[in-house]
């Protein structure tokens, strides 16, 4: 029995040192094939610096489910400018996305040289205080544009985030005769941002940076309907007089208070390069409700071009409601 126990486990240690042998030849082969592999130079992950690689997107996201290609584009909302009793009383509400057209790691010589996106936005003013007319009117407002991220320093910490280019952007009312409104446009938006000191959670489609301001041109075609309009009503204005050709835009970021209530956010847009006697802004502020995706909403608009049927009328009303992002 002792000469069989001893045969035994000289027979396993012998293999156990096999087997080791055979592990440590692997490890020298992989080694040897990883240094001659040739690098490739249109793959992103190999021709960036160490530090640039761990903040890559391509790093941060290793081992996790890919984001998803549709986000929120313009605020969701749904707000209501006075009390539901009132026969005025109207809810106004709006619904933006956008898709990604292709996959965000798509590369070609280390840059997405074609950020393509399709969005979709649908803005209503639905009159809940009237029964024979329940919505006066639904913008629909779909794009296609490409979003190039620039991210280069201007000074200190404001720098120009990004550069966006559309080449069709549509909007119309689908209603029909007089009321019918629609127009298309070809813009560039040049996008600024003023980084946080502190880093910004983005909650609800929030900004990622303290400020933003951006500027938007464009150039406007198929609208001579509403100009035929305008004559019918005996006035000399043309419609780009209201929408003018261009828009300005500025958001801040928890700027009020701190503590649980810090996620809030203030945006101001006007309309430029449009008569000088037809100003229009609009102020929007949310306030993120804590443990929630949704945020207290308060809009005031005051000018013409609130939607496409009041155009040329001019008005200025404040809505209070919810927003939220998905």
């Amino acid at each position: 029995m002792v000469a069989f126990v001893t045969v035994l486990l000289v027979s396993i240690n012998n293999t156990s040192g096999d087997h080791l042998e055979h592990n440590d030849s692997l490890r020298m082969i992989q080694k040897a094939d990883t240094a001659n592999q040739q690098l490739d130079m249109n793959n992103p992950k190999l021709t960036l610096s160490a530090e640039q690689q761990q903040n890559s997107k391509h790093n941060s996201n290793a081992g996790q489910k890919p984001e998803s290609p549709v986000s929120t584009h313009k605020v969701n909302y749904l707000s209501i400018n006075q009390l539901p009793g009132n026969n005025n009383a109207q809810i106004k509400f709006q619904i933006s996305m956008k898709v990604h057209v292709l996959e965000p790691n798509l590369y070609f010589l280390k840059y997405d040289i074609f950020p393509a996106y399709v969005s979709y936005s649908q803005k209503s003013l639905w009159n809940v205080g009237q029964k024979s007319q329940p919505f006066e009117e639904t913008n629909y407002n779909p794009e296609f544009f490409l979003d190039y991220s620039v991210n280069v320093a201007i000074l200190n910490r404001f720098k120009l985030q990004s550069i966006v280019i559309s080449p069709i952007e549509h909007e119309s009312n689908g209603l029909a005769g007089m009321q019918s409104r629609s127009w298309n446009r070809q813009y560039v938006l040049l996008r600024f941002g003023l980084e946080s000191k502190e880093k910004l959670e983005v909650t609800n489609s929030f900004l990622s940076d303290k400020a933003l301001l951006y500027v938007k041109l464009w150039y406007a075609s198929s609208y001579s309907e509403q100009n035929d309009y305008l004559q019918s009503i005996g006035s000399n204005n043309k419609f780009l007089d209201y929408m003018g050709q261009g828009e300005i835009g500025i958001s801040v970021r928890n700027f009020l208070w701190g503590g649980s209530l810090k996620d809030h956010q203030m945006d101001i847009k006007t309309l430029i390069v449009q008569n000088i006697n037809n100003v229009s802004c609009e102020f929007e502020f949310r306030q993120q409700l804590p443990d929630l995706n949704f945020a207290v909403y308060m809009q005031y608009w005051y000018g013409y071009g609130e939607t496409l049927l009041r155009f040329d009328q001019f008005g200025h009303r404040g809505f209070v409601g919810l927003s939220f992002s998905y």
